[in-house]
């Protein structure tokens, strides 16, 4: 275990240090502001966003740099320490969740396939959540996994701190957490009151950790935001008269994809008009002047207005976009990029094709080991992440904190369902 944990730890150390150049040009890019904000929690010790109070970003990967800068450690250093132990401390549970699930050797055969996983080595090169998330979405798994095995009061309350962790990663993880305490009724292996006690204790577990957060937002925006400002933005990238007629051109050659600049430049038109309904990506739109302002809160609202306005008008062509973002969400090919070869692309697709086919081989002679404590956890994930990106902004690396979940159900594929801890 000891030797899987150093070769996790170097090999993804190798990585970064090979990929240098593209790491210190995303640190300096840092496309999220995630350093920016991490930097202005170190020197001042407030979540700020351009000198002004914000929501938009999840605040618990910032405040992870934040520690480091405060003490005094470089950005580039410390963000490479921060992922190296991620990546090792996400391996270190996979294998523990193999060997609950079946063996030994499933577990170390995940947590190797956790190790080579190209979507994990290139976003651990980026300042974004996907490192973190994937590790607190194999902690979630594993502490359900627990708390299934030996339900109690223990056991419930590090499975609530484990859901709470991840919701200030990613507030998608707060629909895994609720879809989880759901199911929980059904299969907690205790009576029903208790199953209710433990399911309601949880979610009271996750909502104090989270009260902070929301009486912050509050006194900013005088509103109650329990997860983020990004929400509206998120479900308005994927639903507005640009994407869907993306949807429709797609097919033709040549045609070119509408870019994230494209969007932006339209949201940042919202201060023209109150109409939601509005073309903001219009020519016109280009000449009107801002006659309203909005604060963050308020611009995160009227995203959503926008989009809601976009899915009512066209629902044909809002189906086709859910289904396009589920495409996106788990296609095994990478789109294509100027800096990507296409030998890249398929090398990667035929990866997470053989994995597929592992999971689709385990689900069709297997299915009941779904609901395997090790697995139900990850069950629940990948119902709560699917549905959400079917609705919301969508693409491949969105599925990040899922991969350690497929690595087990591959593994235990490959190597075979049974053996003797099963009987």
């Amino acid at each position: 275990m000891l030797w899987l944990l150093l070769a996790a730890g170097l090999f993804r150390f190798a990585i970064l240090l090979l990929l240098g150049d593209q790491f210190s040009a995303n640190l300096e890019l840092d496309v999220d502001r995630y350093l920016h904000l991490g930097a202005n929690l170190a020197e001042s010790s407030t979540y700020t966003l351009d000198d002004q109070p914000t929501a938009f970003r999840p605040i618990l990967y910032p405040l992870l740099i934040a520690v480091g800068l405060k003490a005094g450690i470089a950005a580039k250093i410390w963000i490479m320490v921060l992922h190296v132990v991620l990546a090792v401390g996400t391996v270190s549970i996979t294998v523990a969740l193999g060997k609950h699930i079946k063996d030994e050797k499933t577990g170390w055969l995940a947590g190797i396939l956790v190790m080579f996983d190209p979507i994990l080595l290139h976003q651990s090169v980026w300042v974004m959540t996907e490192t973190l998330a994937t590790f607190l979405a194999v902690l979630t798994m594993y502490r359900v996994a627990k708390l299934l095995e030996t339900p109690g009061p223990f056991t419930a309350l590090l499975a609530a701190l484990s859901f709470s962790l991840a919701g200030f990663c990613r507030p998608t993880f707060y629909v895994y957490a609720l879809l989880t305490l759901i199911l929980l009724l059904l299969v907690l292996q205790t009576s029903l009151l208790k199953r209710l006690l433990t399911s309601f204790a949880i979610g009271c577990v996750i909502l104090l950790t989270l009260s902070p957060w929301i009486y912050r937002n509050y006194q900013l925006f005088n509103k109650i935001i329990p997860a983020t400002t990004h929400g509206g933005y998120t479900l308005l990238l994927g639903n507005n008269p640009l994407y869907y007629q993306q949807l429709k051109q797609q097919p033709n050659a040549g045609v070119p994809l509408y870019t994230a600049n494209e969007f932006d430049e339209g949201v940042r038109r919202f201060n023209i008009s109150e109409d939601p309904g509005y073309d903001f990506w219009s020519a016109e739109a280009t000449l009107k002047q801002p006659v309203i302002s909005r604060n963050e809160s308020e611009r995160d609202e009227f995203a959503y207005s926008v989009a809601a306005y976009h899915i009512k008008r066209s629902p044909v062509e809002f189906a086709g976009s859910c289904l396009s973002r589920i495409k996106a969400f788990w296609t095994p090919l990478p789109a294509a990029m100027p800096d990507r070869s296409e030998t890249q692309r398929y090398a990667i697709g035929i990866w997470y094709a053989l994995i597929y086919l592992l999971v689709i081989n385990f689900t069709l002679f297997h299915c009941k080991k779904w609901f395997h404590s090790g697995l139900f956890g990850g069950l629940c994930m990948v119902i709560a992440f699917t549905l959400m990106h079917a609705i919301f902004w969508s693409n491949m690396r969105m599925r990040a904190p899922i991969i350690p979940l497929l690595c087990l159900v591959a593994a235990v594929s490959l190597l075979g369902p049974k053996s003797e801890s099963d009987e």
